[in-house]
């Protein structure tokens, strides 16, 4: 008998076909639910090769063994065939059959349902393509040839730990390179999404709308770093530059001088040469190590601003002069009780404290005259909050989330159309950050384009700015009047925003039917009132604007409580709240909030104009 003829005797072959038919609908169902797991799709390679592992000793079973009633036993030659194992053998193929229909099915399932994905077998997208939305249409015209993207640099390192010191390397570069004159950067929350991103340099290129990819690679053994670095055009895919750098840790400030000065005089045809200078942030290279791990957290929010806080505090110990680590812990502590219940005044206190540490020590650092222009902002003092954004942005016009602040400065204030220009920047800064779809999408909502609105905020909340983006969602629903969205959105925004604890919700919980039935308004307005009483410190004002009950709600904006962030100035105008930016008490809250003196040197809100009364109020288009 020839082997071909005993490896179908024996089912080898059979059991290849039907391994191979499994292999198949495995890699299909994994394809399918890793994104929705949250998965890195780079996982369905190491499944498929563990799977084509698992085949070799699979065959060889097949090959020495047969399966009968009595279960497995050796197959000792063509003189043991029975009837057994022909009926294995049919078995094997219907097997096969089903499991081919199922894997066919799921590809067609990918195809035409899911769509955007790789059919089983294909190479996997990445994850920013597959696990987020895709990044906006960009208005037709050519790419800027003086924009760049540098994408994370892979760690090489023997010590996985050391991943943040490669991030945060890389992060330092692009703020590098974001000085240079002429020069569009990309912000890294966009860059860093094509982390392992199975996409060739032109796809990355087009979604980030950039010219040039900077790309690398980071090695750490003990004190002595070696980087390696390129720089290609994305449209040709040409490479214009590479180099490697080995050097001790305490020249790092002069490898990102080398690296970045190296990039500038690649592309100096279209910037000019221009000398690049990056001054050592610090001697101590502890506290520099604690610094980058920190503002990496910090680059992340949620649970991880605690131990972003941490780590940068005790960078600050190290070396008191530090200014690039006392800014980045100002920030930290402004935007910290937007992520979770913990008190804005002290936050505040602690901002400012810090962010005095960092202009004292460099009082130009752009990054800290972000932070103090929100501060001012929540202060009240607009126009000193929209001169600080003006301010940082002049030294560094590359920093998408000082637009984005200065973007808020101004729907604040009513300046809607101001603000929405300052988000379009950062967008283009950062084309796929979540909280900037979110605030573009609620400038959508105030200037009435509703089906926009929704687009970029459904984006938004499945980029992970959940709690926020489901708010205006709900702001949404109630401008365009359906009773079941609205329902369906207040349900999510409780669900989504982790500001509301326990005790509260259970509040906003037992009126939600008031939201939709104005029978019902009078028996929530006692359930809020007695729920303030009980809980005084809490801010019930966004409640009280979704129950439409304007009155109540201008009362609980006024009472003395600790500060809540200035999310109201910027809820009032949505068209759902038309009536309390009308109403004569809002002009009170106005002038507190230092709206007016803005109106009176800026001009008023868009859409608005501010009437003598009385009593005096603003008397708006929509």
């Amino acid at each position: 008998m020839s082997f071909l003829s005993e490896l179908k005797r024996r089912n080898v072959v059979r059991v290849a076909l039907a391994w191979g038919a499994l292999t198949w609908l495995l890699i299909a169902i994994a394809s399918l639910l890793f994104p929705a797991l949250g998965l890195p799709l780079s996982g369905v390679r190491w499944l498929l090769l563990a799977l084509g592992v698992l085949a070799v000793p699979l065959l060889w079973m097949a090959w020495r063994f047969e399966l009968t009633a009595q279960g497995l036993r050796r197959d000792t030659g063509p003189h043991e065939a029975t009837p057994q194992n022909a009926r294995t053998g049919r078995r094997l193929d219907q097997l096969t059959v089903v499991l081919v229909l199922g894997a066919l099915s799921l590809a067609l399932l990918r195809q035409f349902i899911v769509g955007h994905g790789p059919a089983p077998g294909e190479a996997p997208a990445p994850p920013v393509v597959v696990a987020a939305p895709a990044p906006a249409p960009r208005p037709p015209g050519p790419v800027d040839p003086h924009s760049i993207a540098l994408l994370p640099f892979a760690n090489f390192s023997p010590a996985p730990d050391d991943a943040y010191f490669a991030d945060g390397l890389s992060e330092e570069l692009i703020n590098v390179l974001a000085r240079i004159p002429g020069l569009k950067v990309t912000s890294r929350s966009s860059s860093f999404l094509f982390r392992d991103a199975d996409l060739g340099g032109r796809e990355i290129a087009a979604q980030l709308g950039v010219a040039h990819l900077v790309s690398g690679s980071v090695r750490r053994q003990g004190d002595s770093v070696r980087i390696s670095a390129q720089l290609v055009d994305a449209a040709s895919d040409q490479l214009l530059w590479s180099a490697n750098y080995d050097r001790e840790l305490v020249d790092i400030f002069r490898v990102q001088e080398e690296i970045s000065q190296a990039i500038a005089n690649a592309l100096a045809d279209s910037l000019g040469v221009r000398t690049v200078q990056v001054a050592p942030a610090t001697a101590d290279l502890k506290a520099y190590e604690l610094y980058l791990r920190g503002r990496q957290l910090f680059a992340l929010r949620g649970s991880n601003l605690e131990p972003a806080r941490s780590l940068v505090t005790e960078a600050v110990e190290r070396d008191p002069r530090f200014a690039e680590a006392w800014a980045t812990l100002a920030a930290i502590e402004y935007v910290l009780p937007t992520y979770q219940a913990t008190s804005s005044d002290a936050a505040a206190a602690r901002a400012h404290a810090a962010v005095d540490r960092a202009l004292a020590l460099s009082p130009a650092l752009p990054d800290a005259l972000a932070v103090s222009s929100r501060l001012a902002s929540d202060a009240g003092d607009r126009l000193q909050s929209l001169a600080l954004a003006e301010q940082a942005l002049a030294a560094d016009p590359n920093n998408a989330n000082t637009w984005m602040w200065k973007g808020l400065t101004l729907l604040e204030v009513g300046h809607v159309g101001a603000a929405q220009e300052a988000f379009q920047q950062a967008q283009a800064l950062d084309p796929l950050s979540g909280i900037l779809f979110g605030w573009a999408g609620a400038a959508d909502l105030v200037r009435g384009d509703l089906v926009q609105a929704r687009a970029n905020l459904e984006r938004a909340h499945a980029l992970g700015w959940r709690g926020p983006a489901s708010l205006w969602l709900l702001k949404l629903a109630q401008a365009e009047g359906d009773a079941g969205d609205i329902q369906a959105q207040f349900a999510a925004w409780l669900r989504d925003d982790g500001r509301i604890g326990a005790p509260q919700r259970a509040v906003h919980e037992a009126v939600a039917a008031a939201v939709t039935d104005p029978a019902r308004r009078d028996a929530a307005r006692a359930q809020v009132a007695q729920a303030v009483v009980q809980w005084p410190d809490y801010d019930w004002t966004a409640l009280l604007l979704v129950l439409g009950l304007t009155d109540d709600a201008i009362a609980e904006a006024a009472r003395p409580k600790p500060a809540s962030g200035q999310i109201l100035l910027m809820m009032v105008w949505s068209p759902a709240d038309r009536a309390l930016r009308e109403h004569p008490g809002f002009l009170a809250l106005g002038s507190a909030a230092g709206l007016l003196a803005f109106w009176d040197e800026r001009g008023p809100p868009d859409g608005c104009a501010l009437t003598a009364g009385p009593p005096p109020r603003l008397d708006c288009e929509r």
